[in-house]
């Protein structure tokens, strides 16, 4: 379990719920890799659990507006997402704002899966209808042998996430 980092406590046990879960499906499965996937839970409770694997930009924007229209009719209250990105660290004097968005229009670097220090990470969010949220990540270690191994969990609260998994519930 981790730290306790939202005033939600829900919100704290459905993250680290994910976390623990999406380390342990990374560790045991065959290829050490996880799809993109959500847990909701909807407003009368229930907990639905969505894989979506997505081959191309246009696919993920379906998948995103699919997702946004669903946690609407079902009044989902919140929802965690784990998926495997690239992160690239954004030297901070190159950083003029305070979102995310902003922060990459304003660095225009390549993307982070084309940096040339980039780095793979099992990332954990979470995000209440409040618009309270959560992010976690694993670094993901691959040594030329040998099998794949997470760092320890890396946990940080965040109020202005930007991007287009964020803000599906309002």
């Amino acid at each position: 379990m981790t730290k306790t980092t939202t005033k939600s406590q829900k919100l704290q046990e459905l993250f680290d719920i994910a976390a623990t879960n999406a380390a342990r499906i990374f560790l045991e499965s065959d290829d050490h890799e996880v799809l993109p996937m959500w847990h909701a839970v909807q407003g009368n409770g229930e907990h639905v659990l969505i894989a979506t694997p997505w081959s191309s930009e246009k696919e993920k924007l379906i998948t995103v507006d699919m997702l946004r229209k669903m946690f609407s009719v079902k009044h989902v209250k919140r929802f965690a997402f784990i998926v495997e990105a690239w992160t690239a660290q954004v030297p901070p004097e190159r950083i003029k704002t305070t979102s995310a968005e902003e922060a990459y229009r304003d660095y225009c670097g390549p993307r982070p899966s084309e940096h040339p220090d980039r780095r793979e990470v099992l990332m954990i969010t979470a995000e209440d209808r409040s618009g309270e949220s959560i992010m976690g990540v694993y670094y993901i270690l691959r040594p030329e042998h040998g099998p794949p191994t997470l760092s320890p969990l890396e946990v940080m609260p965040y109020d202005s996430m930007a991007g287009r998994m964020m803000g599906l519930l309002t």
